[in-house]
Order: structure tokens, then sequence, then C-alpha cells
């Protein structure tokens, strides 16, 4: 019998076919500017998943976190998948924060650095454009980001920005 948790292309296949597509984008600073996490390239995708986890410890100073879908279709027009009150100030290394269940509400996250964080997102359909974060206030704290999508279009992917 294979030994899945060893093959690493095993691994990617069943990632990739179960899970959706998965893209990566580097930790950043949370600023007090609209930064770009990914692109939506070539068409809508369905969003299945999403997930940030703090890489350097926040710094106390307020800040918040707030996730926006800006389509560049024809006109620019913001969507805001997440509320503006999503304190980090003082996450440490290893929180975790993943979409919510309705739109517009706090994102989800970990509790007392836990090992997991409950994903109860529901799928988006996300048009061309980006998927941005907005930080209200600056750290000197990074967060990395995943999503997990399906392309709805052909041609349609998701990069890092």
């Amino acid at each position: 019998m294979p030994q899945y948790n060893e093959d690493s292309s095993a691994r990617q296949f069943i990632a990739d076919n179960i899970g959706g597509l998965r893209v990566d984008r580097a930790a950043a600073l949370v600023t007090g500017a609209t930064v770009a996490l990914f692109n939506v390239v070539g068409g809508r995708v369905l969003l299945l998943n999403f997930l940030g986890e703090v890489a350097t410890i926040m710094d106390g100073t307020a800040c918040t976190l707030r996730i926006q879908a800006l389509t560049t279709d024809a006109t620019a027009v913001q969507t805001f998948l997440t509320s503006a009150v999503t304190d980090c100030a003082n996450d440490t290394k290893g929180t975790m924060y993943t979409l919510p269940a309705a739109v517009a509400s706090d994102l989800v996250k970990s509790t007392n650095n836990s090992a997991a964080v409950s994903s109860t997102q529901t799928p988006l359909v996300i048009k061309t454009g980006a998927l941005n974060l907005i930080g209200g206030g600056a750290s000197a704290g990074t967060i990395k980001w995943s999503a997990w999508y399906i392309p709805l279009d052909d041609g349609a992917y998701m990069a890092a920005a």
C-alpha cells in the first residue's frame, strides 16, 4: 500500500482534487493600507477556503483586519468579505484567521494560539480582480496567507499578488 504521507506527488494530487487548488502568499506586514493578497485572473473562481496565520508576533499596536474582494470587471466593485473589527493587536505567532460563514462578519480567529481554527466559510464565487487585506493601524507583525479554490471559467486561476 502506498505511503501517501511520504509521497509529495500523491499529497499534491489529493489536495488539488479534493481540497481545491492551493495558492500561498508570503508573509506580509499589517499596514494601515490596502494590500493585495491574491489576484483572480481570467474568469471566476470558487473560493473554498482562506487562511491567514501570524508568522511574526504582533507588537501590541492597535490594528484590525478586513478582507475585501475587488472586481476589475467593467467597473471596479468592492465586496467586504469580513467586517472591519477583527482585532490583531496582541496576536501571537501561530494565531490563525479564516473567513466567516456570513459575508461581512468578523474573521474567525483561533483562540489561545490553538492548533486548529474552525472554518465555517461557505464557498464564494469571486470574479476577476483581487482579494485584498485592509489593515486598520499598523503592526510590526506579519501574516502569511493561503487560499484554496476551483476555477469556474476556462483559464481562470488565482495567484499570489
